[in-house]
């Protein structure tokens, strides 16, 4: 009977564990999220493996921001492939997105954009109401109008662009600045979005080679800003590789945890 017990036990204690790991693997991504957002006043160390030659994407994460929110990389030229701009006879556009990463950070968005991915204009019908709680995001306000928030879930290939919108692999957190400042003569995301938008509508013979890819520095949750390149296919009508800050003037940002506070 005693070793019966103990076989009961053994088996019941077995199934908890079973249990706990099948729990923390799916829930593996936000564990880990708050983990980070509970050591936000700790100094990190950098788990990425450094060699003597940093990555395009490490010295963009190390860049600090000089007042200008937009950037030009590479004398604003991008260095897309001669097959990333080559238009293959079956290509109606498309989009793909990467893969969160371990954080459940969303990473480096492509897309060949056409008028065709375009959703159509809707009268009267209000675009989905966004439901996705990116890394890093809170709810803070800078004023007392309904659009004065630090933050939006600022999406990396445009609603405009293929109509998605509620895509955790396609939202990150951008602050105001970086997703549509509406500062006068300022320059923000939208600003090459719209470019690209008014290029497209033209003609439906008219494509775009397009990547986004947010910058993140070590395990912080929020990025650091956003490097954009474009090029119209067979031609350099449009052109353009750039890094947007993500910042907002006023404001000091904890990119660990999402946390701010004004200066």
């Amino acid at each position: 009977m005693k070793n019966y017990r103990h076989g009961r036990f053994a088996k019941i204690i077995v199934l908890i564990v079973i249990l706990i790991s099948i729990f923390g693997y799916a829930k593996r991504n936000q564990i880990t999220q708050n983990i980070v957002s509970l050591t936000s006043q700790s100094n990190l160390v950098n788990i990425d493996k450094k060699t003597s030659n940093p990555t395009e994407n490490e010295q963009l994460a190390q860049m600090s921001y000089q007042g200008q929110t937009v950037v030009p990389i590479n004398n604003d030229q991008p260095t897309f492939s001669q097959n990333d701009l080559t238009l293959k006879n079956t290509d109606i556009g498309w989009q793909k997105l990467s893969s969160l990463d371990w954080l459940g950070r969303p990473q480096a968005a492509n897309a060949l954009l056409n008028q065709k991915l375009m959703p159509p204009a809707q009268k009267n019908k209000a675009r989905e109401r966004l439901t996705i709680k990116t890394p890093g995001y809170h709810a803070i306000k800078t004023g007392n109008n309904n659009t004065d928030w630090l933050y939006n879930r600022s999406h990396l290939i445009g609603f405009q662009f293929t109509g998605l919108n509620n895509e955790a692999k396609n939202l990150i957190t951008g602050t105001r600045q970086l997703n549509a400042d509406s500062r006068v003569n300022a320059k923000s995301m939208l600003t090459y979005e719209t470019e690209i938008a008014n290029y497209l509508k033209y003609s439906p013979e008219r494509y775009v080679r397009y990547r986004v890819e947010p910058i993140y520095r070590n395990v912080e949750l929020v990025p650091r800003g956003i490097h954009m390149m474009a090029q119209s296919i067979g031609n350099n009508d449009l052109i353009f590789n750039v890094y947007v800050f993500n910042v907002q003037n006023g404001w000091q940002i904890n990119y660990l945890n999402g946390n701010a506070e004004k200066e």
